[in-house]
């Protein structure tokens, strides 16, 4: 399906802990599968700022020029054996562009106060969303080592290199009835990231906390990229066997 949105951004934080696979299960749809590795589920929250976003080369708006902090908490899983991601939250720091997400793509974003601000290398991100369920996440950042892409056997990988996502049953309906049986699945294209090895310091995080599910207390396996440019076709509704 041709693309209808390209999607730039930098300055990416990845963040993923393990969780016990049955306890993530229970936030997913019945019709996907937790993916695991090395026997957990993981979940990932991703800091960065979205540069731009729009179809063809229609010149955005002058708040996304300035760059708009986005904020989203993930996790993995398949479907007849195709991997993707399941999105539990996103927040935007515009509320355009929190409602372009929903409507357009089906995706769970809200609305957030949210900050990026940059000294030298490091990276300050603060996000705050007071609608229900209330949410904060602080991170400061600063990539430490030589640019490197994921080993395809590698955590890295199995948490940042797909190329599929799975819509929330909630909000599908934003964009059209699936139907009985079948789900929504929205597919991108782009480069394999550009990573590089982070020095990350995660001060507050209650978005586990937000969708229900338990705090981790592990430090996260952590990574940071330039940069992306990504273009993602409209969702389609496919039947579930």
């Amino acid at each position: 399906m041709p693309p209808i949105l390209t999607v730039t951004g930098r300055d990416v934080l990845f963040a993923h802990w393990p969780l016990d696979p049955a306890t993530v299960e229970s936030h997913v749809p019945d019709a996907l599968d937790v993916a695991t590795f090395d026997g957990s589920a993981w979940v990932s929250a991703l800091a960065l700022e979205n540069r731009g976003f729009g179809p063809g080369t229609i010149r955005p708006p002058p708040w996304l020029e300035r760059g708009m902090p986005q904020l989203n908490l993930r996790t993995y899983v398949t479907l007849d054996g195709q991997s993707g991601v399941y999105f539990l939250s996103l927040d935007a720091g515009e509320r355009l562009a929190a409602w372009v997400g929903r409507r357009a793509f089906g995706l769970p974003f809200h609305r957030a106060s949210m900050r990026l601000t940059r000294r030298g290398d490091t990276v300050t991100f603060r996000s705050r969303r007071d609608g229900e369920p209330s949410t904060v996440f602080q991170a400061r950042y600063r990539p430490t080592g030589e640019a490197y892409q994921a080993d395809p056997d590698s955590i890295e990988s199995f948490c940042i290199e797909h190329l599929r996502y799975f819509l929330p049953e909630s909000e599908s309906r934003h964009i059209g009835n699936a139907g009985r049986g079948r789900v929504w699945v929205g597919e991108l294209d782009r480069e394999p990231w550009t990573l590089r090895p982070v020095d990350a310091t995660i001060r507050r995080n209650t978005l586990f906390e937000a969708v229900g599910l338990p705090t981790p207390t592990t430090d996260p396996v952590v990574q940071y990229s330039p940069g992306f440019e990504m273009e993602l076709a409209r969702p389609v509704a496919r039947s579930v066997s």
